[in-house]
């Protein structure tokens, strides 16, 4: 990289020319210091990058993005400040984003620069979340459990629900009841508590856990974000990624301990067993043409021994010659163990919310406790 702090002449302007110092009212010392690293050879720089905190480059990054060209006279009122003599030429030294990651990646590992560029984006915190996403199972479960009650509800109900799902999936039940409870309890948490979090989770848990490096696989989609609105919703989406047993235990959980949020993630669960509750007529034929094959017939197999009356609603609902060839076929068919029979039947369920948002049907309300079921 130029040193163009070396280069820059620091004596009197030459005659004629006039010294554009207007910008330093409102240069910070980060703005400064972010201009004087960025001015020195990629050895020199790198060396003491080497000895900064991942908080520290963040802030040079941040400042440096925030720069727009800085003229000669500019970085000679700067360096003054940091320089007693030097002989330089008069090159001006570009700021923006895209400098600043070319900067930034000249004097710190690509991997690290990434990140801390990364990070920058969408708030400065976005990133991490994606990254969090990736973090096996049981690390990111052990380490969720480490944390205080708040944080550890605060973490989790920033990832996908199928992945907050298998986390709790990994702890004990009294302690999925709790956080849950808090989730389903707990106001928004506000951007500046939302980055101080990410931020520890990039010291803490990011650096050294396998697979979170940020590096997107070609045609990989970032991981889904959970859904925004209802707290006890939330909830209710994430329990419908549990195994039944579990699903059922907390859901009857929340009905004791605070009915109110019971009710409110009751309504947002949906499962195989209750299809032919929550699914008109019209939604069968729509299903059984959208969902794999494979995946049908093995739910529908588990089926026979859980949800007997969703298989036959939809039997029910669709040609008597496709349901001759779905039970030949079921019958030649092992029942799967619980945890594929419930994967598969989670997968249906999966597809049926999605025809519920491309409005290819509606669901049909759950019933309150005393109401006749319809038929």
């Amino acid at each position: 990289m130029a040193t163009a702090l070396q280069k820059m002449d620091l004596r009197t302007p030459k005659t004629g020319e006039r010294a554009n110092t207007q910008m330093e009212n409102w240069f910070t010392r980060s703005h400064k210091a972010a201009i004087v690293l960025a001015s020195l050879s990629a050895e020199a720089a790198a060396a003491i990058v080497e000895e900064m905190s991942d908080d520290e480059l963040r802030n040079f990054a941040k400042a440096f993005s925030e720069l727009k060209t800085v003229s000669p006279q500019l970085l000679e009122s700067v360096a003054e400040e940091f320089l007693s003599a030097a002989s330089y030429e008069e090159t001006d030294l570009a700021g923006g984003t895209d400098e600043a990651r070319r900067v930034l990646t000249l004097m710190a590992k690509e991997e690290r620069a990434e990140r801390i560029l990364a990070d920058m984006g969408g708030g400065g915190e976005s990133a991490v979340w994606t990254r969090v996403e990736k973090v096996e199972d049981e690390e990111l479960a052990q380490y969720v459990q480490a944390q205080r009650m708040p944080i550890a509800a605060t973490i989790l109900s920033k990832l996908s629900y199928e992945k907050t799902a298998a986390v709790l999936n990994l702890a004990e039940p009294e302690y999925a009841q709790k956080v849950l409870l808090e989730i389903a309890r707990k106001k928004p948490s506000s951007p500046d508590a939302l980055e101080a979090i990410s931020n520890v989770l990039e010291e803490e848990l990011l650096k050294a856990a396998p697979g979170a490096t940020g590096d997107e696989e070609d045609g990989e989609e970032p991981a889904p974000a959970a859904a925004k609105g209802n707290a006890g919703a939330k909830v209710g989406e994430i329990i419908n990624y549990l195994p039944g047993v579990k699903r059922d235990a907390l859901l009857e959980h929340f009905k004791q301990a605070d009915p109110e949020v019971g009710a409110e993630v009751r309504r947002a669960v949906l499962t195989f067993e209750e299809l032919y509750v929550r699914m008109p007529a019209s939604g069968a034929t729509a299903l059984l043409r959208d969902l794999d094959r494979e995946v049908l017939l093995k739910a529908l197999k588990y089926g026979e021994t859980n949800a007997q009356e969703t298989v036959e609603f939809l039997f029910g609902n669709i040609s008597k010659r496709m349901v001759e060839q779905y039970k030949e076929e079921l019958a030649e068919l092992e029942t799967p163990s619980e945890e594929d029979g419930e994967t598969a039947q989670r997968e249906v369920t999966t597809v049926v919310r999605q025809l519920v948002n491309d409005g290819e049907f509606k669901l049909i309300p759950l019933k309150e406790p005393g109401e006749e079921e319809r038929a």
